[in-house]
């Protein structure tokens, strides 16, 4: 022992008496060090062989977990799960186990958290017997603790009467904060999460020797978790319904797999992202379990993991799509077919859910349906579906609007005649959100127009040519100081654009915890009230006309040709705050336009454009200039470099040669252009 401690003594302290010390420390650092030190005692320098060593060790565990000191039990508990496995079967075993049973409900979290680790490894070692002596008081902590309704006189809860002018409400009686409707499902629920999280490891440490003692009042309990107020509890519930899928294996799912299938699916879809997660895990655990026979469960889940494969939160949406991958392989599309009415009826379901970031998803969904399915299947669900995007199209969320408008133009580029039911109000809707203060949704509204041209040919274009010309002179009226028609910050809360001066907007309004997916926001009643208010601007009017134009171009190529002299105007504009970036718009359009339109087409309108072009080069807003650059590149490699550089004057020439926003010749020569296999002549 001595030799053990003199030969680690080079590479740090190793002596046992150092890691006793440290387990007890009050820094949760110096307790780790010493968790692994003692773990590489027991491994490789043979301390548990030792019995005056071993012994020492045991007594030291005692004291700790006997001790006043929280840091001290915690150390006491942790050490304790770490020697178990090396302690022959004593009272040790005994004292650790009432241990565990003293301090099930601990005021410190940490202990108790501490306890659930230490009954998984007790159980590891001595099997389903601890459960037969502590699961009566786990069982018990947790019925006991499933609601708060009837409790009374708690720390820094005043029980008179209390009445607030500000708030305009009597705090007496069910109306006190923490109670009713005023709880919160992030607050505390005392030891109720951490009893869940013992019994999980408890049936975790046992294995499938746990499968008899799952009683069906057991797995009621363990569904109270699943639907309980507070998301922690449901969170570790979804954890312990994995773990009890593990357990039970194939042969004890069999008859309740339907009832386990539509607890996972309300997880799947929970308003919170970790309980989201935690149903994932359990879901793939389930479908993993149960073999040969998933599929008899796919109607009640497939869809909840189809729409989480594009949630908004990246370990739930890369988690449900490897899930994905895994069940269905190569035949998602096939399955998604055959389960169509209940895709179908969930995304609809999910486009009125209370979260914007579902909301957004669905629409993802139905677009994803729209284009990848074929049209027998989905056909006859398109009124409907095309019902809830157009709902979606009125929402509060900028994202939701975003997504929607994508999703109703993959629909008519697909299904034209089914969507004329609502084509007059996708007008005007898409009309509205060509001149949306986001640029986004500009230019996803703009693409979705070029569908609707590429679908209905003149019938559209006489609809939208004269928006477009109105639109793209729009920039024209901006005034000097924009900003000042606009009472909205550059920032987003929740994808709503948030206002400079808080006023009467928030009054009455849903409360929001920091930093959740929020709850859902209000939509609006028509096309252009979606929950606030504010003065367009001009310039965005021609921002978004200026998609337009690219996108027809693809489409109808001499209706772009004829916008551009507007194109070249809207370029020498200036003197008003957001003109870089309508610049920065336009020059990125140009390429695009000019590859669809072809040289024969392009080269009358590049001498109205290479002034404005070769000054936008050298603003001072770098966007705007990087934007310049690649357009001038890709110019000159369409027309050529001789060509193009013998209509530049020796100024330009030289900025040509010099400015390294000007990519190198050749390396735009392979320009994608955007065309459509039928244009509209």
């Amino acid at each position: 022992m001595a030799a053990a401690s003199a030969e680690n003594g080079a590479n740090g302290p190793t002596s046992m008496d150092a890691v006793l010390l440290g387990l007890g420390a009050r820094l949760h650092l110096d307790r780790v060090k010493a968790q692994e030190q003692l773990s590489r005692g027991l491994d490789t320098e043979s301390w548990a062989d030792d019995p005056k060593t071993q012994a020492a060790l045991v007594e030291a565990v005692r004291k700790l977990m006997q001790s006043e000191t929280p840091e001290c039990r915690l150390g006491g508990l942790q050490a304790a799960g770490l020697l178990l496995p090396y302690v022959a079967p004593s009272e040790f075993d005994d004292f650790v186990l009432s241990g565990c049973w003293d301090m099930l409900e601990d005021p410190e979290v940490r202990i108790r958290l501490a306890v659930g680790d230490c009954l998984g490894a007790l159980v590891k070692k001595a099997g389903v017997s601890v459960y037969n002596r502590i699961g009566s008081v786990i069982v018990k902590s947790i019925r006991d603790h499933l609601d708060r309704e009837n409790e009374g006189g708690e720390e820094g809860v005043d029980d008179r009467g209390l009445c607030s002018p500000r708030f305009g409400f009597n705090l007496d009686g069910g109306n006190q904060p923490g109670t009713g409707s005023f709880r919160h499902d992030t607050e505390g629920w005392k030891c109720l999460e951490t009893s869940f999280k013992a019994l999980q490891k408890v049936m975790g440490g046992c294995g499938r020797s746990f499968a008899p003692l799952m009683t069906p009042d057991l797995r009621d309990l363990l569904y109270l978790g699943l639907g309980h107020f507070n998301r922690f509890v449901r969170e570790t519930g979804f954890l312990c319904l994995g773990t009890m899928c593990e357990m039970l294996g194939p042969e004890g799912l069999g008859d309740i797999k339907s009832e386990v299938a539509q607890k996972l699916a309300k997880g799947l879809a929970d308003n919170w992202s970790q309980v989201r997660y935690a149903a994932s895990i359990a879901t793939r655990t389930f479908l993993e379990v149960l073999g040969s026979r998933r599929e008899e469960v796919y109607a009640d889940i497939l869809p909840q993991m189809c729409l989480n494969r594009y949630y908004v939160a990246e370990g739930v949406k890369l988690y449900s799509q490897q899930t994905w991958r895994l069940m269905v392989s190569d035949h998602g599309r096939e399955w998604v077919q055959r389960l169509m009415p209940h895709f179908v009826d969930y995304y609809i379901r999910q486009c009125g859910a209370n979260n914007h970031a579902v909301r957004e998803a669905a629409c993802a969904c139905i677009a994803e349906l729209m284009m990848k399915i074929g049209r027998e299947a989905v056909g006859p669900y398109v009124p409907r579906l095309l019902l809830a995007l157009v709902d979606c199209f009125k929402d509060a969320s900028w994202p939701v609007r975003d997504a929607a408008c994508t999703a109703c133009g993959n629909c008519v580029s697909v299904f034209p005649e089914e969507s004329r039911v609502v084509l007059d109000e996708l007008y005007d809707l898409w009309f509205a959100h060509l001149w949306d203060n986001i640029g986004s949704v500009r230019e996803n509204t703009a693409i979705a127009l070029g569908k609707a041209v590429q679908a209905y040919g003149e019938e559209a274009l006489s609809r939208l040519l004269p928006v477009l010309k109105e639109r793209l002179a729009k920039a024209k009226e901006q005034p000097e100081h924009s900003s000042q028609f606009s009472d909205l910050e550059n920032t987003t809360t929740f994808g709503v654009a948030g206002r400079r001066v808080p006023d009467a907007h928030v009054t009455d309004q849903q409360m929001f915890s920091c930093g959740s997916l929020a709850p859902k926001l209000a939509r609006g009643g028509g096309c252009m009230d979606h929950g606030f208010k504010r003065e367009k601007q001009p310039w965005e009017a021609s921002d978004g006309a200026v998609y337009l134009v690219r996108e027809l171009s693809a489409v109808v190529p001499s209706t772009a040709a004829e916008c551009m002299p507007a194109l070249a105007d809207l370029s020498r504009l200036g003197g008003f705050m957001h003109c870089a970036h309508l610049h920065e718009t336009v020059w990125k359009a140009v390429p695009t336009i000019a590859a669809n339109m072809g040289k024969r087409a392009f080269k009358p309108h590049l001498a109205d454009l290479l002034d404005s072009m070769f000054l936008s080069l050298k603003a001072d807003n770098q966007l705007e200039a990087v934007a310049a650059g690649e357009a001038i590149g890709a110019v000159r490699d369409m027309l050529g470099p001789n060509i193009f550089r013998g209509r530049l004057t020796d100024e330009q020439c030289q900025m040509l040669d010099t400015n390294h926003n000007v990519p190198p010749a050749g390396t735009r020569s392979n320009l994608a252009a955007r065309r459509n296999p039928a244009p509209v002549h």
